[in-house]
This record gives structure tokens, sequence and C-alpha cells, in this order.
């Protein structure tokens, strides 16, 4: 019954403060999910990165782990090369997992995969020729400088993807920050509709308190009246009567 007396007394205030309010969790609603996906965005590319240089780690640790073997000749220098390939690989799977739906990165992607797979490729032929215990020929295909070649174009495709990962999160991150803002706006406007809202709520319960006070007055009045009138008519009866 309340509900329905302050609906009668102001019927913009109401539907003002629905409005108001779904609205409101509309864009805490929307504002909450798109800074999620942006976050969840900018973790995906922060391990994207990571993979990236410990791609490039691993390439540098295996090719430490050729050049030991080669001049020591002794097996263990075998298990960080091993292991540093293994790390490459990983590496690999972690960006083909977050560049399968970026076309234009996924071309360097596979032009980094192309120049691993080479470079890998020369160092298993090197250490496969050591172990066959022609040293000369290994030594002289380490020399000829095909591996350096390999190596800096390595890094350089690498540096690219990483470039690419840092744009990507500087416009993430302005997302979120628009995001941020557009959704302050809102607040700040929703804020601003909601104090009209009561603003016109008060006003009119400030109506409908004078109304109900100048009511009261004319009817004490048409009492006093009334009483006024009883009493005159009483004693003219009564000096009738008299």
């Amino acid at each position: 019954m309340d509900v329905l007396n302050v609906v009668k007394r102001s019927p913009f205030a109401f539907p003002l403060a629905c409005l108001a309010a779904t609205a409101m969790l509309f864009i805490s609603e929307g504002s909450y999910w798109q800074s999620v996906g942006s976050l969840d965005n900018l973790k995906a590319m922060q391990d994207a990165r990571a993979s990236i240089r410990e791609l490039q780690r691993g390439m540098l640790d295996a090719e430490t782990g050729e050049r030991g073997y080669l001049l020591t000749k002794r097996e263990d220098y075998l298990l960080p090369y091993r292991a540093a390939v293994a790390r490459v690989a990983e590496s690999f799977s972690v960006l083909d997992r977050h560049y399968a739906q970026d076309p234009a990165s996924r071309e360097l992607l596979e032009r980094l995969h192309e120049l691993t797979a080479t470079r890998l490729s020369l160092l298993a032929e090197t250490i496969r020729l050591q172990q066959e215990g022609r040293t000369g020929a290994a030594t002289e295909l380490v020399l000829s400088g095909i591996d350096k070649e390999a190596m800096d174009a390595i890094v350089q495709v690498g540096n690219q993807l990483l470039a690419h990962e840092t744009s990507k999160v500087a416009t993430s991150r302005a997302d979120i920050y628009q995001t941020l803002l557009l959704s302050r706006l809102g607040v700040a406007a929703l804020s601003a509709i909601s104090l009209l809202a009561l603003f016109l709520y008060l006003r009119q319960s400030a109506a409908l308190a004078r109304h109900q006070l100048e009511q009261r007055q004319r009817e004490q009045s048409e009492r006093d009246r009334l009483e006024t009138e009883v009493a005159l008519r009483t004693a003219q009866l009564t000096e009738l009567a008299h």
C-alpha cells in the first residue's frame, strides 16, 4: 500500500529510480565482464611473451650445450642440450595455442618454427658428426657461420613477436582504462538521475503535505463554523421556548 502511495505521489520518481537501478546493474556487470576479459587477455599475452623469451634462452642453452660437448667430448654436456630442446618444444606449444586465432602473428610464428627447426637440425648434425668421430667436419660446420645467421634470424623474429605482444598489451590496458572511465561516467550519470528522482519525490511529498495541511485547516474552519451555527441556533430555540 505504501508503494502505491509513493507512486501516486510522484508518478515520475519511481520509474526513474527503477531505470537508474537497472542501468546501474547493466553498467556494473558489463564493466566487470569486459575488465575480466581484458585481464585474461593480458595474462595470455604475458604468458606468450615469457614463452618467446624462454624459447630464445632455450636456443642459446642448446647451443652452449653443443659447444661444450664439441670442446670436451663429454656426454654430460648433452643433458642441458636435450633439456633446452625440450623447453623450446614447450614454448612452441604455448605459442601455437596463443596465436591460433591471430593470422598476422601466425605468419611470424611459422617463420620462427622454420628457423628454429633449421638451427636445431644444425646442432643435431654437429653432435652426430662429433659422436661419429668426425671432429673436423663438425668443427667446419660450426665455423661456417650458418649457425650464427640462424640464431640472429631467430632473435630477430622473436623480437618482432615481442614487439607485437607489447603493442597488444598497451591496447588491452587502454581498453581497461576506457572501460573504467565509461563505468565511472555511467555511475555518475545514474547517480544524478537517482538524485533527480529523489528531488521529485521530496517535492511531491512536500506538495502533498501542504495540501493535507490546507485540507485539515479547511475542515477545522468548517467544523468551527458549524459549531458556531449550532450554538446560535440552540440559543435561538431556547429563546423561542422561553
